[in-house]
């Protein structure tokens, strides 16, 4: 081992879980129970055969207390998840977390917006009281002001009519405005109040969920810029915190995938013919420095990070895939895309995300996970009639007989047809057969039987929250 390996991430990755099994009681017991003793860990061999942990097998067995590391004054915020996957679970964050987010967010910012040049009105539209996701955005926030970012920040929180008053009483004074927001807040923003929108420079910053080409393309047709770059995804969970952003490259590349099923099935591994929906993972740079990820032999990403709540190998129930920058260059240049290969760094960290597993609804022994439906709810040609907010379920009746259900919600003033019922139906079969082999024999033997029975909802009614993360399956 030459002095240069001991700063490459995998060994900093090391040498961190050896600082977790001294430092952290909920941990150095666990390894105790594995019969793992702390000074054995001492190779890259050794870190990889570490116990994986999770939430169900670490963090809600433990208090908080015993998963900490230093003092308790290390401590500078204590915040909920938002229970979609259960009951919210509390966690601990510290300066360290606040870094990488500002990190993080200063390369996203500084890419689309510019902010360290230009006056920006930002706002923050998760939710704060005790959830993470709005409390953690205001520190990165305010952290990227004290680096020079030209940064205003309010936290009008989910109502699209107090996001607007905002931007109405204030957005005049600034060069632009930048809305930060899970997906349905935003179209729900651009519904209600797509014209004041346009009459500034807006950019929407999403997370907490995925979105397809088609949903970008919509919102940049919705803010009057069809070619523009207004539409960022950061990826990140309230575990292990934010992880990745896209770039101009990555979003490139995303978007000649959608189009070009060679090319898909190159970079993400799937392919689809004319007429199919289009079905990609997230695809967002990150830094193995902030946040170290293997993946093991079932596909799920596994996480070691630090901080005042530090965690080493664990589980957040997302499949994917990690690449060097050389191996995305050596794709696209085989796929027939040199040019697009020039705009990845080769030394660069890429991460694949297909999706949350721990969330899905079962039919028939086929597991159904709401990444199979968004690709027809975001369909472009029902952009005009659906939110794109939907929840998927399966209903035993009371002779135990099975039925898939799917609930989607209209936009406001639209009323249920049976055209648009039937049309959600059968981009919801064809999304389900293209992504699901299992459910694709299951159709196959049942036929109609298999298929979801839609219902259109009016919006916002029972089920479909404006003030909290949707939960699209149940």
């Amino acid at each position: 081992m030459n002095s240069a390996d001991l700063h490459e991430p995998a060994h900093a990755a090391l040498r961190l879980a050896q600082s977790i099994a001294l430092s952290v009681p909920a941990y150095r017991r666990l390894l105790h129970e594995n019969g793992i003793e702390v000074d054995s860990i001492a190779t890259m061999t050794d870190l990889t055969q570490l116990p994986t942990t999770s939430k169900d097998n670490y963090r809600r067995p433990n208090t908080l207390v015993d998963l900490q590391s230093g003092q308790p004054e290390d401590v500078e915020t204590i915040a909920s998840s938002a229970g979609s996957s259960g009951a919210p679970t509390f966690w601990s964050r510290g300066q360290r977390s606040t870094d990488h987010g500002a990190a993080m967010f200063g390369h996203v910012l500084r890419e689309c917006a510019d902010t360290e040049h230009r006056a920006t009105l930002a706002l923050v539209t998760f939710p704060l009281g005790p959830y993470i996701g709005g409390a953690f955005m205001y520190a990165m926030l305010l952290e990227l002001r004290k680096r020079g970012h030209r940064l205003s920040i309010a936290t009008p929180g989910m109502d699209p009519d107090v996001i607007a008053n905002v931007v109405s009483e204030a957005a005049a004074g600034y060069q632009q405005v930048v809305i930060f927001a899970y997906p349905p807040i935003a179209r729900d923003l651009l519904d209600t109040h797509g014209d004041l929108l346009r009459r500034h420079d807006v950019v929407i910053i999403v997370g907490g969920e995925p979105v397809s080409e088609a949903w970008r393309s919509l919102v940049h047709d919705m803010l009057g810029d069809k070619d523009g770059d207004r539409v960022r995804v950061v990826y990140g969970a309230t575990d292990v915190g934010f992880v990745g952003y896209e770039t101009a490259a990555t979003i490139a590349i995303r978007s000649a995938a959608s189009e070009d099923s060679a090319l898909n099935r190159a970079i993400f591994g799937t392919e689809y013919a004319e007429g199919d929906v289009v079905q990609q993972p997230a695809f967002v740079q990150y830094q193995p420095e902030f946040t170290y990820i293997e993946v093991d032999s079932e596909g799920y990403l596994l996480f070691t990070v630090g901080g005042v709540l530090p965690l080493v190998r664990y589980r957040v129930n997302d499949r994917g895939e990690t690449l060097v920058g050389s191996a995305v260059r050596e794709r696209l240049a085989d796929a027939g895309h040199p040019a697009l290969a020039e705009g990845i760094d080769p030394n660069a960290h890429y991460l694949l995300v297909f999706g949350r597993t721990d969330v899905a609804a079962i039919y028939s022994a086929v597991n159904i996970y709401p990444d199979y439906f968004r690709p027809a709810v975001e369909h472009i040609s029902l952009a005009t009639r659906l939110t794109g907010r939907f929840i998927a379920r399966c209903e035993t009746d009371s002779e135990q007989r099975q039925t898939l259900t799917l609930d989607v919600e209209l936009r406001p003033q639209q009323q249920p047809d049976p055209e648009t019922a039937e049309q959600v139906q059968q981009l919801s079969i064809a999304s389900l057969r293209q992504l699901s082999a299992e459910y694709r024999i299951v159709h196959d033997q049942k036929g109609r039987e298999a298929e979801p029975v839609v219902h259109l909802r009016p919006f916002r009614s029972d089920g479909f929250v404006t003030g909290g993360k949707q939960k699209s399956v149940e």
